[in-house]
């Protein structure tokens, strides 16, 4: 089996935050790649005025190139914003402010806002173009397969989120496209 080596995740998305805080049980959770997609399709990248969403996205990339630690503050802090606070979404300072939470150099992101859009645009061409990616959350097992995981309920316990884990990755390398429980 291989193992779990990324995630694609929109903050937004309360199934992206089911599966980080799934993940956060597990040892494996920092050696996973936090990849960006956005479920907004269709977005123009290189626009100079963003939205909430794509705004934390790009937040995200700034943290990812500050190092490791910063990149899981900055999704911790915006999973925490948005889903356990609340957070109003049209303040661009409210974006901002959960950069700082995240530690990130602030003027540095407003500085080149632009740049750090344009790498979300480019994580989310390579997901969909090389991995088939549609939505998130997307676990990829190795570097070729991919599975899309909506967790109904979240998973408190290290043990139940082991065993999942370890189902996944027997189920990536299966030959199935689709897979729905119905009860």
């Amino acid at each position: 089996m291989s193992p779990l080596t990324a995630i694609y995740l929109d903050f937004q998305d309360r199934f992206c935050y089911r599966a980080w805080r799934w993940l956060s049980l597990l040892p494996e959770r920092g050696s996973v790649e936090i990849r960006p997609y956005s479920v907004d399709a269709g977005r123009s990248w290189d626009r100079t005025g963003g939205s909430w969403g794509l705004e934390l996205l790009a937040l995200g990339e700034l943290a990812r190139e500050t190092g490791r630690s910063a990149h899981e503050a900055l999704v911790d802090a915006a999973f925490a914003a948005v889903h356990d606070s609340a957070v109003e979404e049209t303040a661009a300072e409210a974006w901002l402010a959960i950069g700082a939470a995240g530690g990130l150099d602030l003027d540095t992101f407003t500085a080149d806002s632009e740049r750090w859009r344009a790498e979300v645009g480019l994580w989310h061409a390579e997901a969909e173009d090389e991995l088939g990616v549609r939505g998130v959350p997307t676990l990829v097992f190795g570097e070729a397969h991919a599975l899309y995981v909506r967790l109904e309920e979240e998973i408190t316990e290290a043990e139940a989120g082991q065993r999942l884990l370890a189902d996944l990755a027997d189920l990536a390398e299966q030959p199935v496209e689709l897979i729905r429980r119905t009860a």
